[in-house]
This record gives structure tokens, C-alpha cells and sequence, in this order.
């Protein structure tokens, strides 16, 4: 910029327009044409100057919406200058919207904010589309022109799919007939003259194989999380735990499109075992663990995989936790909180079981330092849940080779430690599962250290420090190094290694807290072959599993399982 310019820069203005030229509506996309008139002092501008344009909700305030994007050497003569802007999808909702525009001559030095920000106001089109109705429309909506999904059940009068169920070969539910419905009271179908007439069906769970084509090798021991829409799947080892059996690499699957796309390894971190990952709702994190070749080497570092940019980022190690493995690890919706684990040194294996932790923030890429005071004696193959306000740690062990059956509650807000109750609490166990429904965390199997593998389990409300015993009947038989999701009704417990009949099994059980009762996970018609050490994440709708050791050896297979239903009966009048 200028010596001239640079003494004048306050006395840059703007003076703009909308202008948008369109013949045909419906030839609309998201671009609009902006014409602007650039001064310094009293002199229109000219030349070639850089712009940058943002989106803001306010004339004033930090209220921006959507990214900043910039035009590098615009042409401004006379002081005029046009730009073609697009916004894309979700900008413009109908709100009031101000530019915000910053300027910098011939690609040098910083950028100086225009000021006051312009308003955006309607164009001709824009005002003609926002104003139609009903009755401004004629002829037929093409069936091509409705996106699926698109109708949903409130736009529908009340029972009017219920009244025109159809069944094989007619039109409609015919007099006497029966349909199902998964609501015990389904108020659309009874609206409509449909009457409950008691018991039900048991619908099973249903499997699926899905995408044989993965983008990854076979593995276990690796990551998964579930970002909304898709699986994100990250490391593991196949064969033993040196690092020329481990991987550093990660696919991305997409349940809509049956497909994995592989996830970038420029700033990956390197390969381990026994690490933690939390979804923060933009990042999956990665954090410690170890490897093994002639000695252990633990780690204390980890990085950030961000999916929409593809993109990964160191997390710090300044004031990070010492290195471990087999410790757990939250997401508070504002930070990671990691704790416990065990640290080993030298070819023989010499460890330490570590009773400290520490919370990450992301946004800051800090570590803070938590308490020690009043927290849970040290350990490792123990649980965490994050609650919505605490963390709560339980089971594990101290090295001893017995399960632990004690815990702690962690309160970030005010880093302190509060005590749990050991009333009614369960046996000691490790490598057990946990699950937070919303009130309850629900512990299930493990390995007390002196007998089979657990097939109990127990429940613990924070709320009234208070522990109930689950039932078994029908509960799956004890296990190890399974899978436990929580679904938002029900837990399903799936795979592991098993005590009876067999080593590994490939089965599982739903788990109703409501009703205190559990439902097989069958096998029929067909299911995964039995493995320990898989993956798996619940989608909202179903379970997604991927990889682990087993009958395969080291699967790269993916499948999905529903969750079984009951469906109620309901005669047509």
C-alpha cells in the first residue's frame, strides 16, 4: 500500500449495490453479482487492490455467519469495481444480512476494515419468490421434483397413512385385517377406528454385510467414532503389537452410500496400541498409548482429525499427562478429560499403575491439570462415563490381577472428586463395558480376576448415589473385550471373548432399562463371525461394526445390526 494511502486509510469507504441480473427463476443458484465504488480521502480508487467479504448478521458485534472468502486483484477503475459473490446454501434464510468488506492494495500488508458494514437488501427475484403462494401456483408438482424424505408426518392430516395401509395384492387393509405397529399406543391408527387387541410380535434383530470393498486392512485394537453421518475408523494392529504390525492409517464409511473413503496420513500420528479416542462434534481425537518392539514406548502425544477439511493437528504435549495406555477418556462437549492407565518401562515389562489425569481443551489447545485430591486409587481397564456435568470412573484393577469395585465422581467446573456409594455395588471387575443412558450408567461383564468372566451387571444414578442390579435372565453369557452401545432405549452388548460355551462369541443381548429385561442379539439368518477387539458405533438407527480378531483373523469386514422390536396388533374395524 501507498505512503498516500496508508495516511488516508481511515477515509476509505464503500459505497455499493446489489445487482442481479436473472431471466428465468428457476435458473437460480447461490451467486449474486456485487458492484461496489472504492474512495481514498477524496479521490476514487484505481488500479488492482485485494478484497475480502464476509457475511454478518448485525450491522455491529461479533455475529458473522459463514466463512470469510477473498477476491485477490479486483480491478477497481474510477472507483467502481464488480465482484461475483457466492455464499452458497443456508446464508440468506429470510434474516437481515450486512457485508463486511476489507481492502489492501497490490497484495501487500494487512487488510483494512471498511466501515459501516452494507446492508444486503432484496433483489427483484428474491422479493417475487419470497411473496408466492398457494394460490400463486398451478399445474402438478413432477414426482421427480419432490426430494425423498422430503413429506414428513406433519404435513399429513392425522391418520391418513393408517387409513390406506395396503397389503399384498390390495388396496387397503381390508375389514378384519391386522397391522403392526411399534407404539403399544399408537394414536394415528386408533384415530382413524383401529383397535388394539392385544399381545405382540417379537421382530429380531436383523443383520446386514456391508461394503466389501473397504479401504482398509484387516485390524483390531483400532478406533471408531460416529461424527452424525458417518464412521470414522482409526489404527489398530494385526499380528502382534511391534510397530511393523501396527497402523497409522484410517478409512471413513458412509452408511448412505455403502462406502469408505481413507482418511489422510499427512500429520497423522504414528501407530499404537491401547490409545483413547473421543468426537468432539468437529474433531476426533487421538491420544497416548504405546508400542513394543525390543521395549515399550509409551506415548503422551496424540493429534486431531478434523473431516470436513481433511486435515490433521498436533495436540500439545506442554503440561500433558504422562505417557500410559488402558486409561479412559471423555468428551465434555468442551473438553477431553483422560485419566488412570498404566505406564511400563524396560523389556520386562516393569509398570506403573497411575492415578492422575488431565483435561484438554482443543479450541485453545491446552492441557490443564487435575486434582489428585480425593480421587480414585490408581488403576487401569476401568470405565469412565461423562454424565452431562461429571465424569464418573469405575471397576478396573491396580495391577494385582483383581477387579476393583469402587469409584469416583469428577467434576470439571470445580476439579474436585465426590465419593460413591458401595451399597448393593457389583463384584470387582476389569475390562468390563459402560454405557450413560441419560440418568443411569450401566455396568456389564468383565473379569473379576478369579473366576469366569462376569455375566452381571448394575446400574448407578448419580442423582440419588444409589446402585440396583440388573437381571439375567437372558442376559448374554459373560465376556470380555465386547462391544456396549447405548441406543437411546436400550443397551446392546455384542462379540467378545466368552467364558461358556465357546472361547469367542458372535452373539449378543439388548438390554431394556425400563422393563429390567434383555432380548437376544441373534445370529439368524446369518451374523458376523465371532471376534474380539472390533469396533462399533450406534447410528442413530442401527449398529455399525468393523474389523476385529477372530474367525477371519484379522477382519476388514462391515456390518450393520437393527436393534429387535416389539410390534403391537391392531384389527381394522
Amino acid at each position: 500500500m501507498t505512503r498516500w494511502a496508508k495516511q488516508n486509510v481511515n477515509a476509505w469507504f464503500v459505497v455499493a449495490s446489489l445487482l442481479v441480473v436473472a431471466n428465468q427463476l428457476h435458473a437460480q443458484g447461490t451467486a449474486f453479482t456485487y458492484q461496489g465504488r472504492l474512495q481514498s480521502g477524496t479521490n476514487v480508487a484505481n488500479g488492482s487492490y485485494d478484497l475480502t467479504f464476509s457475511v454478518w448478521n448485525n450491522s455491529v458485534g461479533p455475529s458473522q455467519v459463514g466463512n470469510t472468502f477473498t477476491n485477490v486483484a479486483t480491478s477497481v477503475a474510477n472507483g467502481l469495481f464488480t465482484v461475483t459473490l457466492d455464499c452458497g446454501t443456508g446464508i440468506f434464510d429470510g434474516n437481515p444480512r450486512w457485508l463486511e468488506i476489507g481492502v489492501r492494495t497490490n497484495g501487500s500488508g494487512a487488510f483494512t476494515t471498511l466501515s459501516p458494514r452494507q446492508p444486503l437488501t432484496a433483489s427483484p427475484y428474491a422479493i417475487y419468490a419470497g411473496g408466492v403462494s398457494a394460490t400463486g401456483i398451478s399445474g402438478t408438482i413432477p414426482a421427480g421434483n419432490i426430494a425423498a424424505g422430503t413429506i414428513t408426518s406433519n404435513m399429513l392430516a392425522a391418520g391418513a397413512a393408517a387409513a390406506n395401509l395396503a397389503v399384498s395384492g390390495q388396496a387397503a387393509v381390508p375389514s378384519g385385517g391386522v397391522v403392526l405397529s411399534s407404539s403399544d399406543s399408537d394414536t394415528n391408527l386408533i384415530a382413524t377406528g383401529y383397535t388394539k387387541i392385544g399381545g405382540y410380535v417379537s421382530a429380531p434383530n436383523l443383520w446386514q454385510q456391508r461394503a466389501t470393498s473397504p479401504a482398509l486392512a484387516g485390524r483390531g485394537g483400532h478406533a471408531a467414532v460416529w461424527t452424525g453421518s458417518k464412521m470414522i475408523v482409526w489404527g489398530g494392529y494385526c499380528g502382534n503389537e511391534s510397530p511393523s504390525s501396527q497402523f497409522s492409517d484410517g478409512g471413513c464409511y458412509d452408511p448412505i452410500s455403502d462406502s469408505w473413503i481413507a482418511v489422510s496420513t499427512n500429520g497423522a500420528p504414528l501407530g499404537r496400541v491401547s490409545f483413547t479416542t473421543v468426537w468432539t462434534g468437529s474433531e476426533m481425537i487421538i491420544w497416548s498409548g504405546y508400542t513394543f518392539y525390543t521395549v515399550y514406548n509409551f506415548f503422551n502425544d496424540g493429534s486431531r482429525y478434523n473431516p470436513v477439511s481433511v486435515n490433521w493437528a498436533a495436540v500439545t504435549t506442554n503440561n500433558a499427562p504422562s505417557p500410559r495406555s488402558k486409561h479412559t477418556a471423555v468428551w465434555t462437549g468442551t473438553e477431553m478429560i483422560v485419566w488412570g492407565g498404566f505406564f511400563a518401562t524396560g523389556a520386562g515389562f516393569q509398570y506403573s499403575v497411575l492415578a492422575d489425569g488431565a483435561r484438554y481443551n482443543p479450541v485453545l489447545n491446552t492441557w490443564t491439570q487435575m486434582t489428585t485430591n480425593g480421587a480414585p486409587t490408581a488403576r487401569f481397564d476401568h470405565t469412565a462415563v461423562w454424565t452431562g456435568s461429571e465424569m464418573i470412573v469405575w471397576g478396573g484393577q491396580n495391577g494385582n490381577g483383581s477387579g476393583l469395585n469402587d469409584g469416583k465422581r469428577y467434576n470439571p467446573v470445580t476439579d474436585t472428586w465426590s465419593p460413591m456409594s458401595s451399597t448393593n455395588v457389583l463384584p470387582g471387575r476389569s475390562r468390563h463395558t459402560a454405557v450413560w443412558t441419560g440418568s443411569e450408567m450401566i455396568v456389564w461383564g468383565g473379569f473379576s480376576g478369579g473366576g469366569p468372566y462376569e455375566q452381571s451387571g448394575g446400574r448407578y444414578n448419580p442423582a440419588t448415589d444409589s446402585w440396583s442390579v440388573t437381571d439375567n435372565t437372558f442376559a448374554p453369557t459373560g465376556r470380555v473385550k465386547h462391544s456396549a452401545l447405548w441406543t437411546g432405549r436400550e443397551m446392546i452388548v455384542w462379540g467378545g471373548e466368552c467364558a461358556n460355551p465357546v472361547p469367542q462369541c458372535n452373539d449378543g443381548g439388548s438390554y431394556d432399562p425400563v422393563s429390567n429385561t434383555w432380548t437376544p442379539v441373534t445370529t439368524a439368518p446369518r451374523a458376523p463371525t465371532w471376534r474380539v477387539d472390533h469396533s462399533a458405533v450406534w447410528t442413530g438407527n442401527d449398529m455399525i461394526i468393523f474389523g476385529g480378531f477372530g474367525g477371519a483373523g484379522c477382519s476388514s469386514d462391515t456390518w450393520s445390526c437393527t436393534a429387535p422390536k416389539l410390534l403391537y396388533l391392531y384389527l381394522k374395524p
